[in-house]
């Protein structure tokens, strides 16, 4: 993709921003696949668990969450803007987008958004892979009290296969599981999924 198409002459991918020299030390897999000229695409599997409660089932129905499956193909597709990058997720035909960008009041942090809501990011690298920390919450524009924060769990590794994988949880106060999802991608022109 050009600088033009991405919206800046001097194009630097949103994690390679947000971590710097950081981004460096993830494992290979990680690291390509967000260390990116400004498009990129992977596909592989992935489970799928959904909460069963009302609660649950009505806010993933607003957030458009993908319904529960075991085995299913994945295919995201990361493009950038402006300096933001959006996600288009795709569970076997079930369409799930989001955008992400840097926090420019905080420097380190990103956050991701997903239709009203705002959620800030702290990225942590260690040996094993990324991590995603919920450190603030949005909706509407209007901070969320700590005590309704969703528990999120975002985590990055490299399987036995040195594929990317990623593990996603998110748990609402009250209303429990919202959704889980874990599985694996490989970015697209490297092998396949």
């Amino acid at each position: 993709m050009s600088a033009a198409a991405t919206g800046s002459s001097a194009f630097v991918p949103l994690y390679r921003r947000v971590l710097g020299g950081a981004l460096d030390r993830l494992p290979g897999p990680l690291r390509r696949l967000h260390d990116h000229d400004g498009a990129r695409s992977a596909a592989g599997r992935c489970d799928v668990e959904r909460g069963d409660g009302l609660a649950a089932r009505l806010v993933a129905a607003c957030f458009r969450m993908p319904p529960a499956g075991r085995d299913l193909p994945v295919r995201v597709r990361f493009s950038t803007r402006d300096g933001v990058e959006t996600w288009e997720r795709d569970f076997a035909g079930h369409r799930l987008t989001s955008r992400q960008g840097a926090e420019p009041a905080r420097p380190g942090h990103l956050y991701e958004r997903f239709g009203i809501g705002h959620f800030t990011l702290r990225p942590e690298v260690s040996g094993e892979g990324l991590d995603l920390r919920l450190v603030g919450v949005r909706f509407l524009r209007l901070p969320l009290p700590a005590r309704l924060w969703p528990r999120i769990v975002g985590r990055e590794r490299v399987d036995g296969a040195g594929r990317f994988t990623f593990e996603v949880s998110i748990v609402l106060p009250l209303a429990g599981l919202l959704i889980a999802y874990r599985g694996y991608l490989v970015p697209e022109g490297e092998g396949a999924a």
